[in-house]
C-alpha cells in the first residue's frame, strides 16, 4: 500500500470524487484493489463517501450544478473500474425476484439509490431502475408487469409525504407488495409508520432487507 493505510486509500478515494478528477480515480480504484481493499468497501466507504460531501457542497451552494456532473461522472468512472471485480453474492432465487427502485416523486436526488441499485445486482437480483421523481403511476406500471418488491429512496424530509403516498396506492390496489425504503431523511422509526417490509440505512443494509423480503415472498 506504499505505506498508506486502508483508510487513507479510502479517504483518497473520497476525496478524487470531491476534486471532480477523473484522470486519477482509476489509479486510484487501481491502488485500493491491489491494497486488498474489497471493492464494495472502495465502492461504499470511499466513492460514495466523497459523494456525500458533494451534497453537503451543494446544498451550502459552494458547488453549483456543473460541479455535482462533473463529480457524478468521477464516481461512476470509479465504479465501472471496481465492479468487474465484485464478487457475486447472488443468493438463490435472487434473479426470479425482481425490485422496482426510484427515488420519489419531488425528489431527484440519485447517488444513494444508484449505489443500492449497483449493490442489488451484484446479489443478483433483477433490478428495474425507474430513475427520480417517480410518481405511484409509474410504480404501478411494474407491479402491473409482476414485480413483487420496491424499494424507495428519499433525501428530503419534504417528499416523505411521496414515498408514503407511492406505499399507501401501491397496496391499496395490490396489497402484497413488500416495500424496503431509506435514504437520509428516513428512520427505521418512519420505516414502520409507513408500513414497510425493510429499511436500508445504507446499501448493505438495503441488501440485507432485500433477502429477507425476498425469503417473506418464498413462504
Amino acid at each position: 500500500m506504499g505505506g498508506e493505510t486502508k483508510e487513507q486509500v479510502l479517504q483518497k478515494l473520497a476525496d478524487v470524487v470531491v476534486q471532480f478528477d477523473e484522470d486519477e480515480v482509476e489509479g486510484l480504484c487501481q491502488l485500493a484493489l491491489d491494497s486488498g481493499i474489497d471493492p464494495n468497501e472502495a465502492i461504499l466507504d470511499g466513492l460514495s463517501k466523497g459523494m456525500q460531501v458533494v451534497g453537503e457542497l451543494y446544498d451550502s451552494q459552494e458547488y453549483g450544478i456543473p460541479e455535482v456532473l462533473l463529480c457524478a461522472d468521477t464516481l461512476n468512472r470509479g465504479v465501472d473500474k471496481l465492479k468487474p471485480h465484485i464478487k457475486s453474492k447472488a443468493t438463490e432465487g435472487a434473479k426470479d425476484c425482481r425490485i422496482v427502485i426510484g427515488t420519489v416523486e419531488g425528489d431527484i436526488h440519485s447517488i444513494g439509490k444508484n449505489i443500492v441499485k449497483l449493490m442489488l445486482g451484484v446479489d443478483g437480483f433483477d433490478v428495474v431502475d425507474l430513475g427520480e421523481d417517480v410518481p405511484p403511476e409509474k410504480v404501478l406500471e411494474e407491479i402491473d408487469k409482476g414485480a413483487k418488491v420496491v424499494a424507495l429512496s428519499t433525501m428530503m424530509t419534504t417528499t416523505l409525504a411521496s414515498m408514503k403516498k407511492i406505499i399507501d396506492e401501491v397496496r391499496g390496489k395490490h396489497p402484497h407488495t413488500k416495500f424496503i425504503v431509506g435514504g437520509a431523511s428516513v428512520t427505521e422509526e418512519t420505516a414502520r409508520k409507513f408500513g414497510a417490509d425493510g429499511y436500508g440505512e445504507n446499501a448493505t443494509r438495503a441488501v440485507e432487507a432485500a433477502r429477507k423480503v425476498k425469503t417473506l415472498l418464498a413462504e
